[in-house]
């Protein structure tokens, strides 16, 4: 019966064709490159058909065969893999593109910059989303196939990136000349983040534990969290400065272990707390949600409250609580950028120092590696959550 419906004819494919479409449009009209005299100066804007007129063509001839496709009536599970393989193939001829037009465009220069602008952004976003969109209708799901063609992408980039290839780009340029300070504030980042995940995730785990066994305590416990998240986070950091200022003067030794108003203190304080509900509210809804017959069965042999938790309850209840965990583990990751307003570091330093210097490469030098955090993180804790899902749920998700 699959092999029939993967079989008949399909219609016109619109999703691909308003990709195909849109692609084309950025590709023609929106500039791919801005070249500047120097890191801050405004620059003039670029079409790729005006800097390589051979790479145009083949972006545009890429975007064309997609919107072809979208087109015939074809076997609809078919068309959707030719699909794929020319959404893919988009941002990675824009990137081959950014890295020819880029060189050529800066020169020998030292001083110069060609950042990339919204036409190879547009491009590269909808090749991505294209090839989501297709890959979906195709039936694939998690399929092999389709994450090694979703991991090409990296790869590739990565590739480039060690060949020197991509060097002329302009936010390369500012990595290189600040090389040691960005892989020092990119551990730093990673050092925040995690220590609050994993402080938000033992107090978050309790609370949840404790909701379930007290509704008073739930309500108290949930209530202050759910205020909490309502908080802004430079407010949230206001708040801890005065308290934590204090104890550092009262108490000289807290001064010494690096706890005062501002710096990490706050910063981990403030991103635990935030950690905590998604926890804590994963942890209490998948405690709740065992099956008395599961806790009766262990009654019976005889565990005590505290075996029955840790070999019954928790085992049946792990996938969704690694579920918050994921979910306080990207949401930390963000939050770290504002960290470094109180002198805490992190990447936001890169961002904030670029906002004040009118420095858009160098606001960029530390989101994508935020990006990129983020989604491996939610990558590596959505396969870990899979993982420990029983087989059979694993299969009807």
């Amino acid at each position: 019966m699959a092999e029939k419906q993967a079989a008949r004819t399909a219609g016109i494919d619109v999703p691909t064709l308003v990709f195909a479409a849109t692609g084309i449009a950025a590709v023609a009209l929106l500039p791919f490159i801005r070249v500047r005299p120097n890191r801050i100066a405004e620059g003039t804007a670029r079409l790729l058909l005006d800097s390589d007129p051979a790479a145009a063509v083949c972006l545009l001839a890429l975007w064309g065969a997609a919107g072809v496709a979208a087109l015939l009536a074809r076997a609809e599970r078919a068309r959707a893999g030719v699909v794929m393989l020319l959404s893919i193939a988009a941002p990675l001829a824009a990137v081959v593109a950014a890295g020819l037009v880029t060189a050529s465009a800066v020169g020998s220069s030292s001083i110069a910059r060609a950042s990339l602008a919204a036409g190879f952004w547009t491009t590269s976003i909808l090749g991505y989303a294209s090839f989501l969109s297709s890959s979906s209708r195709a039936g694939l799901g998690q399929g092999l196939l389709r994450r090694v063609l979703g991991f090409s992408v990296p790869v590739i980039i990565g590739a480039l990136l060690f060949t020197g290839f991509l060097d002329a780009v302009s936010v390369m340029r500012e990595w290189a000349v600040q090389k040691t300070v960005f892989l020092a504030e990119t551990v730093n980042h990673l050092v925040l983040s995690g220590t609050a995940v994993l402080a938000g995730g033992v107090l978050g785990i309790l609370v949840g534990v404790l909701s379930l066994r007290s509704r008073g305590f739930r309500r108290v416990s949930f209530f202050v969290l759910n205020i909490v998240q309502t908080i802004p986070s430079l407010a949230l950091f206001g708040l801890l400065i005065l308290p934590l200022a204090a104890l550092s003067r009262r108490f000289p030794i807290l001064h010494e272990w690096g706890i005062s108003g501002i710096g990490r203190a706050p910063a981990i304080i403030a991103l635990s707390f935030y950690a905590m509900l998604p926890i804590a509210r994963n942890t209490f809804t998948a405690l709740s949600q065992v099956p008395a017959s599961a806790r009766d069965a262990g009654q019976g042999m005889g565990m005590t409250r505290g075996q029955l938790l840790a070999r019954v309850e928790v085992p049946l209840a792990l996938p969704v609580l690694l579920a918050g965990v994921r979910t306080a583990t990207v949401q930390s990751i963000g939050n770290t950028v504002v960290t470094a307003l109180i002198g805490a570091g992190g990447l936001g330093v890169f961002i904030f120092q670029g906002l004040g210097q009118y420095a858009a490469d160098m606001i960029l030098l530390g989101t994508l590696p935020v990006i990129v955090m983020a989604v491996a993180a939610d990558m590596l804790m959505g396969g870990l959550v899979r993982a420990v899902t029983p087989k059979p749920l694993r299969t009807a998700a």
